[in-house]
């Protein structure tokens, strides 16, 4: 999400006004998919039918929904302005697992954005959020569970751990997850401000538009960049049984793109932006400073024939839909669109029976089994379920 929310919902009325540009990175299919290093997209059999199951509760501004590593009885939803709030067994537990809506600023695409829990959580009762502060800032603090109460967190064992001033109030980035490596990674959008007038995703001496890595196991933390040149990286997220990370970065006027790096890569990629958007020059001053072939290019990207605001999402890897599992599932949260993509090198498809379904898709989610949710801006949170 890269502009305020009312811009965006605009955005949907012109949505195929924007004409491509001519490309000027690896070549691209009809369907927009990129065809990167690993050649043309494969032939493989598309996404079966699925179908949406609404779970229980109006929410308020939901934007991420997640669970703890074996905790298959509960489901929390992140709301963006400020709580987390719990599905167990089945029903909206009345009191919130986290109240923090005093410490967060809410307005244009500000908020509590997301959650994550420690591998360890069972163990250590550690839980981590971002959100913007009243000034608008970058906050990523952790907190403990209650010891006496499983569906509550104490709100006084907060410990900040990063801060970084954002000067607009646009492109927070905000996702956390952790990666295989048991490291905490912190998704920063460009700070905002339109192009990147800066080019601060460039700029190694800040951490906006960067994708950064907390290592937790040493005090104080430390915390460095692992990928930059991302725009607002809104939903990112660590393939289960592979460890590839896929990113959905939102565009400025003409490209969406979802980005991957292979399992293991080491740090230092380079996606481009603001030197390109997609494989699209968009500033040719920060694009000539750039060597091409060491930059990592999308394994995917569409215009505004199919949307204005990419959602990243998940490689789905749950036991309900066999036939669904390895696709990665994506959106976009002006159009409702929703793809599943077979790989880095596979063919973007709609995803029957979810596809053009929910309006302003805010975040996918992925609960302790491994099944996947949608989750809606306007309230809902829908499990992804098979076709009857």
């Amino acid at each position: 999400m890269r502009r305020p929310l009312i811009i965006l919902t605009a955005l949907a009325v012109l949505g195929g006004a924007a004409s491509l540009l001519v490309s000027v990175g690896p070549r691209l299919t009809k369907a927009g998919a990129s065809e990167t290093g690993s050649g043309a997209s494969r032939a493989v059999a598309g996404p079966p039918a699925v179908a949406l199951e609404a779970l229980p509760g109006a929410f308020e501004q939901p934007v991420f929904v997640t669970a703890p590593a074996k905790d298959r009885s509960r489901l929390f939803v992140v709301e963006k302005t400020g709580r987390i709030r719990i599905i167990k067994d089945g029903a909206v537990l009345p009191q919130p697992f986290l109240d923090i809506s005093a410490r967060v600023s809410t307005e244009g695409e500000r908020g509590l954005l997301s959650m994550a829990f420690d591998p360890r959580y069972a163990r250590n009762g550690r839980f981590y959020v971002n959100y913007t502060n009243l000034n608008g800032d970058t906050r990523v603090v952790r907190y403990r569970v209650s010891r006496s109460d499983p569906d509550r967190a104490a709100i006084s064992t907060a410990k900040v751990l990063l801060r970084i001033r954002q000067p607009h109030s646009n492109h927070n980035g905000g996702q956390l997850q952790f990666g295989p490596d048991g490291r905490l990674y912190v998704g920063m959008g460009d700070g905002g401000g339109g192009g990147d007038p800066r080019a601060r995703a460039q700029n190694d001496r800040t951490r906006l538009g960067k994708m950064l890595r907390i290592t937790l196991s040493v005090s104080p933390v430390k915390i460095r960049a692992y990928a930059k040149g991302l725009r607002n990286p809104w939903r990112f997220s660590f393939d289960r049984a592979t460890g590839a990370l896929w990113i959905g970065d939102v565009g400025q006027g003409a490209r969406e793109e979802i980005d991957y790096l292979r399992p293991g890569r080491p740090a230092g990629a380079n996606f481009g932006w603001n030197g390109y958007e997609g494989t699209l020059v968009y500033d040719r001053g920060t694009a000539a400073k750039l060597r091409r072939s060491r930059l990592t290019w999308p394994v995917a990207q569409y215009g505004r024939d199919y949307g204005a605001s990419v959602t990243g999402g998940y490689v789905y890897r749950g036991g309900a839909i066999p036939d669904l599992r390895g696709f990665y599932l994506f959106g976009d949260f002006v159009s409702g669109r929703v793809w599943a993509k077979k790989g880095p090198g596979g063919a973007r498809n709609p995803l029957p029976g979810v596809d053009g379904q929910i309006a302003r898709i805010s975040s996918f989610g992925q609960d302790a089994a491994g099944e996947l949710y949608v989750v809606s801006l306007n309230g809902a949170v829908y499990r992804i379920v098979p076709a009857q």
